[in-house]
Parts: structure tokens; C-alpha cells; sequence
């Protein structure tokens, strides 16, 4: 049997191969996405970082607003112009599977916003968290790719680029210590590489469509066998990866 310990204030991180059990699950960001805000738990917004790349918003969870309009005919939460500005809603979107934010560039684009959903936690103590990040929308090069983030009340846990043509991307497994109520914040950014010759900026939105999931489970007792582990400081949170590229 091997014993892990790690002093408090501390991320552990266990890289391992994709066979890891699963446990059962507490929640579902496809099974229960909804265009009812706060059912299950689940509520879908967006961040507005800001519209000057060298000065942006730090993200802090009061700076999650709610989509103000559902589409029911294509299944996905909307911004109104009320909220980010005409200019700013032609592509910004979130629907079950994943989004599409919003950033500077094409369509007179001038705000980098990124689409997100959160999940507030109904339970308490250690529990797995599958992330499943990819790119959707690979057809148009103009783009240069996304950053898929997320945050545990506040905290950033996981950031990922996934560039343009990526429709494998990443799957992971973080172990993270909740308490109820906690706010896990799953959130698509704009921010990307610069693209092909002939292509947008970095902060541009274009073809950025994106399939982000999540599932919580209840932990697996081991992680597989020869693990590496580390230590990275992290205010207290408890996470373990597995990822396959």
C-alpha cells in the first residue's frame, strides 16, 4: 500500500495513464445542462476581462454575470447587447457540450469574453473532477486557438491552450477538496497563439468553438501504479491529473 502526505497549502498532482476507475457521479455538465439557471446546481455566464489585452481583468468569482437569453431552437445560452454590446454577441455562446467566447478582432469584436458555466458544489470532502477539452470548431484557420481555465472559488486549478485544429485535446482527472457551496467556474477564453499567415490576432474569437465537459465523481482509493508525483503551492487545494494528449 503506499501512503501520500502533503503539508496543508499544497496541490498534489498525480500524472497517470487513462485506465483510472471511476466512482459515482455527483454531477454532469452535459447530462444536466438546462435553460433554467441554477438547476442542478448549474448556472451559465460569461467574464468581460476587458478590451485592452495589456491591462485585463483578473478573474475573481464576482466577476461571473449570467446569460440574459436562451436559444431554444439551437439549445444554447446568449448575451443580449444589453450586456456586451452588439458587437460583442455574433459568436458568444454556451450550450451543453461546450461554447464559444468572445474576443478582438473580426465583426468590429473589440472585448475579450470568455463563455463559462459553474457548478456549486452539494457536496463535501475529496472528489474527482473529469475535464474534457477540445476544440470544435477546426475548419477555419483564421483562429489561433483557445485557453480552457478552471477555478475552484476563485483559484485557478487548470489552464490549458488547446490550438485551432486540436479536436483530440486534453482529457484529465483533478482530485480537488470541496466543501458545499464551493464554485467551480469551467470557462472557454479567447486568448490563443498567433495564427496561420493571413489569420487574426491572438485575442480573435474566430472559429473558436470549443467542446468543454466536466463530470465530479466520487474518487477513486488509489491512483494507478507508478504515478509521479509533485508538489505545487496552491492555497490548499488537493488535485490529481491524468492526462492524455
Amino acid at each position: 500500500m503506499r501512503i501520500y502526505s502533503i503539508a496543508y497549502g499544497a496541490i498534489l498532482l498525480a500524472i497517470t495513464g487513462m485506465g483510472t476507475a471511476h466512482g459515482a457521479i455527483v454531477a454532469d455538465s452535459i447530462a444536466e445542462f438546462s435553460n433554467t439557471q441554477g438547476q442542478e446546481n448549474w448556472t451559465y455566464g460569461i467574464f468581460i476581462a476587458g478590451t485592452d489585452p495589456s491591462a485585463l481583468t483578473p478573474y475573481t468569482t464576482a466577476g461571473f454575470q449570467n446569460f440574459d437569453n436562451f436559444d431554444i431552437a439551437e439549445n444554447d445560452w446568449l448575451a443580449s447587447s444589453a450586456l456586451v454590446g452588439a458587437q460583442n454577441n455574433t459568436f458568444l455562446k454556451l450550450g451543453a457540450e461546450g461554447g464559444h467566447p468572445t474576443g478582438i478582432g473580426p465583426g468590429a469584436q473589440n472585448t475579450i469574453i470568455w463563455a463559462m458555466r459553474r457548478y456549486a458544489s452539494e457536496v463535501d470532502g475529496l472528489y474527482d473532477l473529469n475535464i474534457d477539452l477540445k476544440k470544435a470548431n477546426v475548419v477555419n484557420p483564421a483562429g489561433g486557438g483557445i485557453t480552457g481555465r478552471v477555478f475552484v472559488n476563485g483559484t485557478e486549478v487548470f489552464t490549458q491552450f488547446i490550438a485551432n485544429d486540436d479536436n483530440v485535446g486534453v482529457q484529465l482527472k483533478l482530485l480537488i477538496d470541496l466543501e458545499v457551496g464551493s464554485l467551480i467556474d469551467f470557462a472557454i477564453d479567447p486568448t490563443g497563439i498567433t495564427p496561420t499567415p493571413g489569420g487574426d490576432n491572438i485575442y480573435s474569437a474566430r472559429a473558436d468553438g470549443t467542446h468543454f465537459a466536466a463530470i465530479i465523481e466520487t474518487p477513486t482509493a488509489v491512483p494507478l501504479p507508478g504515478a509521479l508525483f509533485f508538489l505545487v503551492p496552491a492555497l490548499g487545494i488537493l488535485g490529481g491529473v491524468a492526462r492524455r494528449r
